[in-house]
C-alpha cells in the first residue's frame, strides 16, 4: 500500500512540476547556465593548453637556436655578441638558455578553473631562478576574473545550484497547507516524512541529472576520462555535487517542518544561502588576511634590490665566502682571479639567500592564513564543498604546490649542473646540450586526492545528517490540521 502511495505521489509531482510555469522557465535556464559554465570552463582549458604548447616549443626552438650557433663556432664563426657567448657557462645556463617548465591543465579543469587562473603554471628555471621567479605570473589576466572568480561549473554549482534547490522546494509542504489539500494528503495511509521526501527525491533526481550529467558531458568533451586517475575524480565530483545538494534539500524540508507561511520559508532559505555561501566565507577570508597578513611584495622587490647593490660592491668577499662553503666546486682551492661570471654567481646567490628570509615569511604567513581558513571551513558548507570540487579537478593549492615544489627541485639541479663550470672557467659545447637535466613533473595519485577529501566530504556528509535529523524530528510533528 505504501509503495503504490508513493507511486501516487511521484506521478502527482510529475504533473504539478510540467504544469508549473514558473519550474518550466527555472530549471531550463539552469541548463543553460551549467551549458554556459562548461563552454567558458573549456575555454579556459584550450587557452592554458595553447600557452604550454607555446611554452615547450620555446624550449625547443631555443637548443635549436644554440646547437646552430655552437656549431657554427665550432667551425670558425665568431658569437653573435661577447656577452651572448653560448660557450660561456653562465651564458648557456642563464636566461639565453633557460628551460621552460609547465604544469599541463587538471583532469577536470574545465569543470572546476579553481586556482589555475591565479596561480603559475609556467616558469623560466635557469641559473637566476630565485623567489622572486614563484612569486611572479607572466599572464596579464582581467582583474575582474580574478576579483570574482571564472564562471565555471564549480561557480554554478556552489552559488547557484542551492538557489535551484530552495526555488523547487521551499513551498513543497506549505504550498500544500495554503491550498487546502494537505489535511486531505494526510488522511490517507501516508506520512508527513513520506509524503515530503517523495516530492523532494522527486526534485532531487531533476536537478542532480542536469549537474551530473552536464558535468559527465563536460568531462567526456573535454578529455577528462582519458587522464590519470579520472574515475576516482569524477567520482568525486559527482559525490561532493549530490551531498552538497542534498544539503540544501534536507534544509528545505526542515524549514518547511516549521509549520510557516511559504513567503516565510522562502525568506529564511535565501537568508541562509546569503549567510552560509556569501556571508560567512568572505568573513573568513577577510578574517584571515587581517590576522595573518602576508609581506607586501614592494617588501621582496625593495630586499632584491639593496641585496643586490650590497653584492655588487663585495662581489670578491662573497665569491671567496661561496668557495669556503662549497670546496667541492673548486676542489678546496679559491683561485686568486676569479672570472667575471664566478664574480657574478656569487653576489647572485648573495641575492637569493636573502629573498629567501623574504620568502619564508611570505609562506609563514600563507599557511597561517591556509591554516584558519581549514579550521573554519566546516561552518559554511559552500567552503567545504569547493575544496572538494577544486581538488577533484585538479585546480586546487595542493596540485600547484606539488608542482612548485618540484620546479624549485629541478631549478636545484640545473644550478648544480652549471655553477662548478662557472667557477671553473669552463666551456660548452654543442655536445653538452643533450646532457642538461630534464623537467618531469610527477603528478599526484588518486590516493592522494582522496585523503585530503576525506574530511570534508565527511563533514559535508555529517552537516546533512544533522540537518537531516532535524527535518526529520520536525516533519513527525506535522498534523493534516495544523
Amino acid at each position: 500500500m505504501q509503495t503504490k502511495t508513493t507511486k501516487t505521489i511521484l506521478l502527482n509531482e510529475w504533473r504539478l512540476l510540467a504544469a508549473d510555469r514558473t519550474l518550466r522557465i527555472v530549471l531550463p535556464l539552469f541548463i543553460v547556465l551549467f551549458a554556459y559554465a562548461l563552454a567558458n570552463g573549456m575555454a579556459w582549458v584550450r587557452f592554458q593548453e595553447y600557452t604550454v604548447q607555446v611554452v615547450r616549443e620555446g624550449n625547443v626552438q631555443r637548443t635549436e637556436g644554440l646547437e646552430r650557433e655552437l656549431t657554427a663556432i665550432q667551425n670558425g664563426a665568431q658569437p653573435s655578441s661577447p656577452f651572448r657567448d653560448p660557450r660561456n657557462a653562465n651564458v648557456m645556463g642563464g636566461r639565453r638558455g633557460a628551460r621552460a617548465v609547465a604544469l599541463d591543465p587538471g583532469p577536470l579543469t574545465a569543470l572546476a578553473v579553481g586556482q589555475s587562473d591565479l596561480l603559475p603554471y609556467y616558469y623560466d628555471v635557469s641559473i637566476y631562478t630565485n623567489e622572486t621567479t614563484f612569486l611572479q605570473n607572466g599572464e596579464v589576466e582581467n582583474p575582474l576574473n580574478l576579483m570574482v572568480g571564472r564562471f565555471d561549473l564549480a561557480f554554478v554549482a556552489i552559488y547557484l545550484l542551492p538557489l535551484l534547490v530552495l526555488a523547487m522546494g521551499f513551498n513543497v509542504l506549505s504550498g500544500e497547507r495554503e491550498q487546502g489539500t494537505l489535511a486531505l494528503t494526510l488522511s490517507q495511509p501516508v506520512s508527513a516524512r513520506r509524503f515530503v521526501t517523495a516530492k523532494l527525491a522527486f526534485r532531487a533526481i531533476l536537478v542532480l541529472a542536469a549537474a551530473i550529467g552536464v558535468s559527465l558531458i563536460g568531462i567526456l568533451i573535454s578529455g577528462g576520462f582519458g587522464s590519470t586517475g579520472p574515475l576516482g575524480r569524477v567520482l568525486l565530483w559527482c559525490a561532493a555535487l549530490t551531498v552538497y545538494a542534498l544539503f540544501w534539500f534536507a534544509l528545505t524540508a526542515w524549514v518547511n517542518s516549521l509549520g510557516r507561511s511559504s513567503s516565510w520559508n522562502a525568506t529564511v532559505l535565501v537568508g541562509a544561502w546569503l549567510v552560509l555561501v556569501v556571508v560567512l566565507p568572505a568573513a573568513i577570508n577577510i578574517a584571515a588576511g587581517l590576522l595573518h597578513p602576508l609581506p607586501s611584495r614592494v617588501e621582496m622587490i625593495t630586499a632584491q634590490r639593496e641585496a643586490s647593490n650590497d653584492a655588487v660592491n663585495r662581489r670578491s668577499e662573497l665569491l671567496a665566502r661561496y668557495l669556503e662553503d662549497h670546496p667541492e666546486l673548486t676542489g678546496g682551492d679559491a683561485t686568486d682571479e676569479p672570472n667575471r661570471a664566478a664574480l657574478a654567481w656569487a653576489a647572485t646567490d648573495a641575492v637569493n639567500q636573502r629573498l629567501e628570509e623574504v620568502s619564508e615569511r611570505h609562506r609563514m604567513g600563507r599557511d597561517e592564513q591556509n591554516e584558519l581558513i581549514r579550521r573554519y571551513r566546516f561552518f559554511s558548507p559552500a567552503l567545504l564543498v569547493q575544496e572538494l570540487l577544486i581538488d577533484a579537478a585538479g585546480t586546487g593549492d595542493a596540485r600547484f604546490a606539488r608542482f612548485q615544489s618540484q620546479v624549485r627541485a629541478y631549478a636545484g639541479q640545473w644550478q648544480s649542473f652549471f655553477v662548478p663550470a662557472i667557477l671553473a672557467g669552463e666551456k660548452m659545447s654543442a655536445d653538452v646540450l643533450p646532457t642538461l637535466p630534464g623537467f618531469n613533473f610527477v603528478d599526484e595519485s588518486l590516493g592522494d586526492v582522496g585523503q585530503r577529501a576525506t574530511v570534508p566530504l565527511s563533514a559535508l556528509i555529517i552537516l546533512v545528517g544533522l540537518v537531516g535529523t532535524g527535518a526529520w524530528v520536525g516533519l513527525g510533528k506535522v498534523r493534516g490540521a495544523g
